[in-house]
């Protein structure tokens, strides 16, 4: 597991307003975690379900998800996202793989994958 800051656009897929944030890259983390403030209140996102969530720690925790437009290097994609705390700014494996790139933890940077594994 590796991690290190990128930029991440975010904004709710029916708004055009997109809000920047800088988000630890984790591949330890399975979603996109953002703070439910900031979904919710600044950009308008809605929960669709909850799902059941495992901290490192081995805490269970029962947090609605949503989804939301990413844009990482000016491509944007629909990816789901997790309500979390005020200061959890994640961009998990699964936008990455989404978005078809790898973290490169030596030196800090997201590369495209040449050929995305079937």
């Amino acid at each position: 597991m590796g991690v290190f800051e990128t930029p991440l656009g975010v904004r709710a897929p029916d708004n055009g307003r997109t809000t920047w944030v800088k988000a630890l890259v984790d591949t330890g983390a399975t979603y996109t975690v953002l703070p439910a403030s900031m979904l919710k209140e600044r950009l308008g996102v809605t929960p669709i379900e909850e799902k059941v969530f495992a901290y490192g720690d081995g805490t269970v925790v029962r947090l609605p998800i949503g989804q939301v437009s990413l844009t990482i290097d000016g491509r944007e994609l629909v990816n789901v996202v997790v309500f979390g705390e005020e200061d959890q700014y994640l961009l998990g494996a699964t936008s990455l793989q989404n978005f078809g790139l790898i973290a490169d933890t030596t030196n800090h940077r997201l590369i495209p994958l040449e050929a995305l594994p079937l």
